[in-house]
């Protein structure tokens, strides 16, 4: 049985596909491998995924991007999440935080928001690339503030928040557990972080709708899947499992290790995320023009 991861061996799925994959190969009583199938933002797994054999033998690791947001960037479309992948649960999910560079000058959200509307297009705006989580971030939060940003795509998280860090770039949409650190130790400035709540690691950080923003409450979040037309028998024994894993000493530790929250629940919760998440993100999709070939 494989588990597909569709980023790169090393990054923050790696802990939570072992945890994973132990817990089934132990109640299954058959080997379990995690398989990373790497590149176009995700869609590589979750192409795989999608178009494998309905047994329950090959399942997809997922981010928010490979469920909701890579399959309506690129083009032509990879997979469609809705209806060629059959949910089993949602894992874990976590907040994101606007950063500014120290050298923007920015102390708060007020400040950014004059900055950019005295200047239309001069405030910049780091991504992790075309089509990520950051960059559609960026996209909801202009389009809701009414403001416009000059888009700055990296190739990843980290040469984005490097040059942050430098001064190169202004802002930043990050989640949160890869962006408190360089919070906590004064390198870049918190505007505010997404999410029902503020963040555990920074709770000093108002949310979006405290500063009259409800609409910019996205998080990321991770999820299991299946192919679609996987028995009901298997989704729902998996999904047993896997809610067993969530409340394990183990991913305790791991949640609070890296900075997320457990979610878990049914396969229809998630079926239900992924339907209305993916609605939200297809028209900020189409409305922003945003598209990778």
């Amino acid at each position: 049985m494989t588990l597909v991861n569709p980023f790169a061996v090393g990054g923050q799925l790696d802990p939570l596909g072992r945890l994973l994959c132990n817990h089934f190969q132990t109640v299954f009583g058959q080997a379990f491998i995690m398989e990373s199938k790497v590149g176009a933002g995700g869609t590589i797994g979750g192409q795989f995924v999608a178009r494998a054999a309905p047994d329950g033998h090959v399942l997809l690791l997922g981010t928010t991007s490979t469920f909701v947001i890579a399959p309506y960037t690129f083009k032509p479309q990879p997979y469609d999440p809705v209806t060629q992948l059959a949910p089993i649960v949602n894992l874990t999910q976590t907040g994101s935080v606007l950063v500014a560079s120290e050298k923007s000058g920015f102390k708060n959200l007020k400040e950014l928001l004059d900055a950019a509307r005295a200047k239309p297009g001069g405030v910049t705006v780091a991504s992790a690339g075309i089509g990520s989580f950051p960059h559609i971030f960026a996209e909801l939060f202009s389009s809701l503030a009414d403001v416009k940003f000059t888009h700055v795509p990296y190739r990843g998280g980290g040469p984005a928040m490097n040059d942050i860090i430098g001064g190169q770039v202004d802002i930043f949409f990050e989640v949160v557990p890869t962006a408190a650190p360089q919070v906590q130790s004064k390198r870049v400035v918190p505007l505010f972080v997404s999410g029902d709540s503020r963040s555990a690691l920074l709770p000093d950080v108002p949310t979006a709708a405290e500063l009259g923003y409800p609409k910019a409450n996205l998080t990321s979040w991770t999820g299991l899947a299946a192919p679609a037309g996987t028995p009901a028998p298997v989704i729902e024994m998996l999904n047993k499992e896997a809610n067993d894993v969530l409340n394990s000493g183990e991913m305790k530790r791991y949640l609070e290790q890296f900075g997320f929250s457990a979610v878990g629940g049914s396969a229809a919760d998630m079926a239900a995320r992924i339907a209305r998440e993916s609605a939200i993100y297809k028209e900020l999709v189409a409305s922003r023009g945003i598209a990778v070939q």
